[in-house]
């Protein structure tokens, strides 16, 4: 369980405790958005993590890290980043547009060009049904040449798919594999009832609210 990763996306607000309506129409007692990480601490940490996990996941054996637009632009400049100033390895960072440029460089990307058959990783703060992974994987492949060695996520929702946990059901569909640093359970069972620097996160009412939620929609019970 990586505790200092979870601490620090509550202690940054990455990831918040209530009553959030989410683009499913489903009532969950929290929601993710490394969205809210918008200054140089706040993003330098949080590539910083994310560059341990593909070192433990991949070494070496990435061409490139791709950040789908648009809230995945600034973290895959801070995965590249950090890699760069804590383990030497300097790789580059692309996104898409979301619209082709009509001059200059009419590419559908910002970033370098890649050889064919490059590794790619993507990376993103959640995965919830993978549309918009299937996208990025699409463009990277048509797109670019290269190929996507897999995806690193900053929380997994263990939450249902179709029959299995959307990750899952994803791994089996695509055959590529998704990585994340840290799932919504370990986030909850290390703040319940834990002081971080004179505030309770999750207090027993939170918990309980998260316990009713994956009854209804966890993967993993």
């Amino acid at each position: 369980m990586n505790t200092e990763f979870i601490e620090f996306l509550a202690r940054s607000g990455a990831v918040k405790f209530g009553d959030f309506t989410l683009k499913s129409g489903r009532q969950s007692p929290y929601f993710i958005s490394t969205g809210a990480l918008c200054d140089g601490m706040t993003s330098y940490e949080l590539g910083r993590h994310f560059a341990r996990k593909i070192r433990e996941v991949y070494g070496d054996k990435i061409d490139a890290i791709y950040g789908p637009a648009y809230k995945g632009i600034p973290l895959a400049v801070s995965v590249s980043i950090a890699m760069f100033k804590e383990q030497g390895m300097n790789k580059p960072w692309i996104f898409d547009r979301k619209e082709k440029k009509v001059h200059g460089d009419a590419s559908g990307f910002v970033g370098p060009s890649l050889d064919r058959g490059a590794k790619v990783v993507i990376v993103d703060d959640v995965f919830t049904t993978g549309e918009t992974k299937v996208e990025a994987i699409k463009k990277i492949e048509e797109g670019l040449g290269a190929e996507v060695t897999g995806i690193i996520i900053a929380v997994d929702r263990q939450e249902i798919g179709r029959k299995k946990s959307a990750i899952e059901e994803f791994t089996d569909d695509y055959a590529i594999p998704v990585h994340s640093i840290t799932s919504i359970k370990e986030i909850f069972d290390h703040l319940k009832g834990r002081n971080i620097n004179g505030q309770v996160y999750v207090n027993e009412e939170i918990y309980e609210a998260f316990k009713n939620y994956r009854s209804k929609y966890g993967a993993v019970i």
